[in-house]
């Protein structure tokens, strides 16, 4: 298990939406390999679409990390600060990012902010996508803040350049007393939208834990599923058929997150 853990974590490590190891067509999104449409392989619909959508659930479970005592900005930032990720928040405070961010992540203005060392166009999937689930329940989150406490809790390398650990997410929600349900496979995030629940979505997009990741939101909206920042230009929110429609088939699910029972809109 200890063996797993290190290959997984490894595979973490070199995969992240930040990834320059895959072409600027995919760095961060499943759907730049479709000319940067909604539209997905002709055939893509003819086939038992979940035995065609691979997940992590063998080697991934419940861990202490997954669950680590987040520290909310509230608790953590003074005006005194001058480390970088006191500068970065004092840069992206000067960004006005107001309700949902639907589009994707190289436009702006959420790609002019910062993350680590780099700017959001690159990495900040998993920031945009907590910032919109958040946003969907209710909350008022500050996106200049929320990527400080990414930086301070998250990041997977220490530049900001992998971006986010997404099963880290899980400490935000319990900082923030949101109730949530995580899970491991695409047929638990496509159950739960089919509930008419909102969830968070990360995958590989390859079918190994060395290829890219990709973290989104996603909900259904008068009986029609769309995804936030489904890949890096789009212009707004993306319709699809189906999670496995998102993921195309040749992806790797990793982690994602959805309303509890007692959480329901």
């Amino acid at each position: 298990m200890k063996i797993l853990a290190v290959i997984l974590f490894l595979g973490i490590m070199l995969s992240s939406c930040g990834n320059k190891a895959d072409s600027e067509r995919l760095n961060d999104s499943a759907f730049t390999t479709t000319a940067e449409s909604s539209a997905v392989d002709s055939d893509s619909m003819e086939v038992d679409e979940s035995s065609q959508v691979g997940d992590e659930s063998g080697i991934q479970s419940d861990s202490s990390e997954d669950d680590m005592k987040w520290r909310l900005f509230e608790d953590t930032y003074k005006e005194t600060d001058s480390g970088r990720a006191a500068e970065n928040y004092a840069h992206n405070k000067d960004i006005k990012i107001e309700g949902f961010v639907k589009y994707g992540q190289e436009n702006p203005p959420v790609c002019d902010l910062i993350l680590g060392e780099n700017r959001f166009a690159g990495v900040g999937c998993e920031v945009i996508a907590a910032y919109n689930y958040l946003t969907y329940e209710g909350f008022e989150p500050d996106m200049a803040k929320l990527a400080y406490d990414f930086e301070k809790n998250a990041l997977i390398a220490a530049d900001g350049s992998l971006g986010s650990n997404p099963r880290k997410i899980s400490g935000l929600f319990k900082a923030m007393g949101v109730g949530y349900k995580r899970f491991y496979k695409a047929d638990e995030a496509q159950a739960a939208v089919e509930e008419g629940k909102p969830v968070i979505v990360s995958f590989h997009i390859g079918l190994n834990i060395f290829s890219g990741i990709h973290t989104v939101f996603a909900v259904k909206e008068e009986g029609r599923l769309y995804v936030y920042n489904c890949y890096n230009s789009a212009a707004d929110k993306t319709e699809v058929e189906s999670i496995y429609q998102l993921m195309n088939k040749n992806s790797l699910f990793i982690v994602g997150y959805t309303e509890d029972d007692g959480q329901m809109r």
